[in-house]
């Protein structure tokens, strides 16, 4: 009896790591995406407020989770004479290719007009919540960025120049007005949390997303002082699986248990 609830508990750790999908984007080191128009700066514009440190994918059945890793976590509204209601968090965007503009690791040329075309949006009802939200899933169907998103001049009164410094330039916002840029339909819900994270949840199960292998994304504040982008690759699993897991666990937890 004890080799048989042994074997369900590694069938439960085996279900459990091929239900769930993840993989990581950092924003640290030598291999960093900093994104063109930085005026100098570098990787940060504004100081270590806006950094973002990372970023996490992950997939279990057709639930799609995006987690931020970002010091602006809690400061939406930081910066108040920049523009109307001062910064916020932007949008977040995916694509199942990632094709960066330039060869050198920071990619200091990319920027929205050049590199990679964004295929989905999350657009947030409100991006000045420091607890979070809801936010709609979009299809960017346009042939260009221009024609499915807002820079961040958007969002930015100040005039660019020695005493207000942001990345232009950048995918910061869906432009829902856009005759290109359909409503799935979907909406998902996000999270503003202590430990400088914001998560973004959405049951995506209608979309291409629930097959995509691979997820390219970008993020930034409003401002884009900061900016993530890389690539995460995965493999299209079956919602099954995972409550399979789920039940195998329980199990494991409950013999457990009984045992202590």
């Amino acid at each position: 009896m004890k080799k048989l609830f042994s074997a369900f508990c590694a069938a439960f750790a085996l279900l459990a790591m091929h239900g769930a999908q993840a993989g990581g984007i950092s924003d640290s080191g030598a291999n960093a995406y900093w994104g063109g128009d930085s005026h100098g700066q570098g990787d940060v514009i504004g100081g270590s407020m806006y950094d973002i440190g990372g970023a996490t994918i992950a997939r279990v059945g057709s639930v799609l989770t995006v987690t931020i890793n970002t010091a602006f976590a809690g400061h939406a509204g930081a910066d108040s004479w920049a523009g109307p209601n001062g910064i916020g968090y932007g949008d977040v965007f995916l694509s199942q290719a990632w094709n960066p503009f330039g060869t050198d690791a920071h990619h200091t040329g990319d920027n929205a007009a050049n590199g990679t075309k964004w295929n989905y949006g999350f657009s947030l009802d409100n991006r000045w919540s420091n607890t979070g939200g809801t936010f709609k899933l979009y299809q960017l169907n346009g042939s260009t960025n221009a024609a499915n998103i807002k820079n961040s001049e958007s969002f930015m009164t100040c005039t660019l120049g020695t005493q207000c410094l942001y990345r232009n330039g950048q995918a910061t916002a869906v432009k829902t007005t856009s005759s290109t840029v359909n409503y799935t339909g979907l909406t998902g819900s996000w999270t503003v949390t202590k430990d400088q994270k914001l998560t973004f949840t959405i049951n995506a199960s209608s979309t291409a997303l629930v097959n995509f292998s691979s997820f390219a994304m970008h993020w930034g504040e409003t401002c884009q002082n900061d900016v993530i982008e890389g690539l995460v690759r995965v493999v299209p699993t079956p919602g099954s699986l995972p409550l399979l897991a789920l039940g195998l666990g329980a199990l494991c937890m409950l013999r457990r248990r009984r045992h202590g």
